[in-house]
């Protein structure tokens, strides 16, 4: 059924986009680029459901398989999909991690409502440019009702893209939807393995068998204990016996040393004390002579040094004054020429420095007096182009309005010749009719004729008077018409091309900001995972080491605090900029709208019979006001919907960081009763030893 639903929307809005898109293919090239890519984003999202889909399709065949426990953990996670494997690892294992969802589906979704405002704001846009050039070139009442119905028709095609930009973003969430719920429901099925065939490889099942094994431990201790007091008595009976007998040799082996040593001191005293005697007395009597005649040359060739010495000082220090003297002087003389060198080098750097100053002075006067010349030539010429271009038009505009005259009076004389014509006719029937009558009937007609033909005279003249006076007035108010309309056109063109810039640079920044949030909000989550991983990794690791598990944990709770409390004031940040920036973008399209209205029933007062034309352009930015409103209304949805998700997401992260807490507890409590049972037991095998020496 799931399967069914997800191609039927895959369909549905695949038909609207290629029908809008239809639409806009003869003429709108803008409008069906940005269709196509409407297009592009919707089937990336129905590529990456489609891939998430056959990740859920894996899970759901491997965990229909499971009737019995596997022999390993990595063997039956092999066909599963990759995407899905290392999460469904941790969930086998015990971990409350969430199986993943689509990345960027919720993005694209959004997205494509953005593309459809976009391409809705950009038909617009052209829209009024056809609207400002075609009042530009009409020039009666009837052009300008003609040039107005087209890009007025024009303007409900402009919302076709938000059409497909909305469809394709339903049709798409719908998709992600389904697919999330088929993936919750096979990850209960999953659940209700892991507590039966799997439950092997949990880490519950696991603590478990390791308290088993502890308990299995235990029950062995006490006769390990008394074999290990009994090797204990014997170790100790072992080494007392030991102890013994090395003291017992030690002793004999010192006396004996010490007697050898005795005996071989006194041979070795006697020894020495007949030698020194001899050969004192030998070397006294050789060297006696010979020491006294050094001792007689050492003191005649002392004397003959001093001498010597005290002549070669008294000569070097005689030189040394004399080369000093010398020296000093020549020092000075070459001082005083180093100063006077260093005064007429000074005189001629201060030279140098001065006439290089007035040359820069006098270039540099040149240069402006160059530089004013060119620029005063500029302005002159610049000046001269400006009347040139001014003048032109002036006689392009004056001999506009003289062939726009011309054109009139030629119209005006073309209906009064007209005239003249249909009355001669009538004149000379009505005289053929009274050929007939009598001579006396015929004077007077005669004399009636010629009067009615006096008064016919009189009133051609007036009325071809009268005409040429409202030719040349229908012509200056034509004339001053089509500046009005000219100036009007150009305002609403500048005003309407301002506000659209200003709506897409508004709409810019909006979606930026509505795609760097969710993009926050990821990394946060991303961080937030990374740091509880870690933080598994760490109490895993520090089960002998409590007091750091518990500081480590301590600071990961403020972390997170931390880290929730940021990203809540970044969300409501967030929707509070929207909803201001929204708020102002209405009020400042309601604002133009506004002044585009009154500028337009100004022409509307001027123009006679163009009221429908700019009644039906009224209901047009009326509607684009209410269009407008309601995407700005589904954006704020949207961004709630965000919240809230993350909020939800938020909410889920407490109670895995809790489930965590919870969990670290548990197994410090454990650590900490087995190591009190090691202590308990190893002062009781303490206090037996103890116990049993005074025995």
């Amino acid at each position: 059924m799931n399967r069914s639903l997800h191609h039927a929307a895959f369909a549905v809005g695949l038909a609207a986009i290629a029908w809008v898109g239809a639409g806009y293919f003869p003429g709108n090239l803008l409008a069906l680029a940005l269709v196509l890519l409407i297009g592009a984003f919707f089937l990336m999202g129905a590529l990456e459901l489609h891939h998430f889909q056959q990740a859920t399709t894996s899970l759901a065949r491997v965990v229909g398989a499971a009737h019995e426990p596997p022999a390993a953990l990595g063997t039956w996670l092999a066909p599963l999909h990759p995407s899905l494997q290392h999460t469904v690892r941790l969930r086998v294992e015990g971990e409350r991690v969430a199986l993943p969802g689509p990345s960027l589906t919720p993005y694209l979704a959004g997205l494509l409502v953005l593309l459809g405002m976009l391409g809705t704001f950009l038909g617009m846009v052209v829209t009024l440019k056809g609207t400002g050039l075609a009042l530009e070139n009409a020039t009666d009442v009837d052009a300008i009702r003609a040039s107005l119905a087209a890009p007025v028709k024009g303007l409900g095609l402009a919302f076709g893209t938000s059409v497909a930009g909305v469809a394709a973003s339903a049709m798409l969430g719908l998709m992600s939807a389904l697919a999330r719920r088929e993936r919750q429901r096979t990850g209960l099925q999953l659940d209700a393995r892991i507590a039966t065939t799997l439950r092997g490889f949990s880490r519950a099942h696991q603590r478990e068998e390791s308290l088993r094994l502890l308990q299995a431990q235990a029950e062995v201790m006490p006769a390990l204990v008394t074999q290990l007091q009994g090797l204990v008595v014997q170790m100790e009976r072992q080494g007392l016996a030991l102890h013994d007998r090395l003291i017992a040799s030690q002793a004999e082996f010192q006396g004996e040393a010490q007697r050898a040593y005795t005996g071989l001191a006194e041979s070795v005293d006697r020894t020495l004390r007949a030698s020194l005697t001899d050969s004192a007395r030998l070397a006294s009597a050789a060297i006696e002579p010979a020491v006294q005649a050094t001792m007689a040359g050492l003191t005649s060739e002392a004397t003959t040094l001093r001498h010597t010495l005290t002549a070669a000082v008294q000569q070097q220090l005689d030189g040394v004054t004399a080369r000093l003297d010398t020296t000093t002087t020549t020092l000075a003389e070459r001082w005083q020429a180093a100063l006077a060198d260093q005064q007429r080098h000074s005189e001629a750097v201060t030279q140098g420095l001065h006439a290089g100053m007035d040359r820069f002075a006098a270039t540099f006067e040149q240069r402006s007096t160059t530089l004013l010349d060119g620029v005063a030539a500029r302005l002159d010429r610049s000046a001269d182009q400006w009347s040139a271009s001014w003048g032109e038009a002036l006689a392009q505009q004056r001999q506009g309005n003289e062939v726009l005259s011309a054109h009139t009076r030629e119209a005006w004389s073309a209906t009064v010749a007209g005239f003249e014509q249909q009355a001669a006719s009538l004149l000379k029937s009505v005289a053929d009719a009274h050929v007939a009558w009598d001579a006396a009937a015929a004077a007077r007609e005669q004399t009636r004729l010629a009067a009615f033909q006096d008064g016919l005279a009189g009133v051609t003249r007036t009325l071809q008077q009268q005409a040429l006076q409202d030719g040349a007035t229908v012509a200056e108010r034509q004339q001053q018409i089509c500046t009005t309309l000219e100036h009007t056109a150009q305002a609403i063109a500048a005003q309407a091309e301002a506000h659209a810039r200003a709506t897409i640079g508004e709409i810019t920044r909006l979606v930026q900001a509505a795609s760097e949030a969710p993009r926050a909000a990821a990394e946060v989550i991303g961080e937030l995972r990374h740091a509880l991983s870690d933080s598994l990794v760490r109490d895993n690791a520090a089960l002998d080491e409590r007091n750091r598990l518990m500081a480590t944990l301590a600071g990961l709770l403020d972390a997170v605090n931390h880290a929730s409390t940021e990203q809540r004031a970044a969300i409501d940040t967030l929707v509070n900029t929207t909803t201001d920036v929204l708020d102002r973008v209405g009020a400042r399209f309601a604002d133009t709208v506004a002044a585009e209205s009154r500028t337009l029933q100004t022409v509307a007062a001027q123009v006679t019979g163009g009221a429908a034309e700019v009644a039906s352009l009224g209901e047009g930015f009326g509607l684009a006001v209410q269009l407008f409103s309601r995407s700005s209304e589904q954006m704020i949805a949207q961004l709630e919907r965000i919240e809230s998700a993350l909020g939800h997401t938020m909410a889920r992260s407490d109670e895995q960081l809790a489930y965590y807490v919870a969990q670290a507890r548990e197994i410090v409590d454990l650590t900490l009763g087995s190591q009190k049972q090691i202590f308990e037991d190893l002062q009781q095998l303490t206090r037996v030893p103890v116990e049993a020496d005074p025995a």
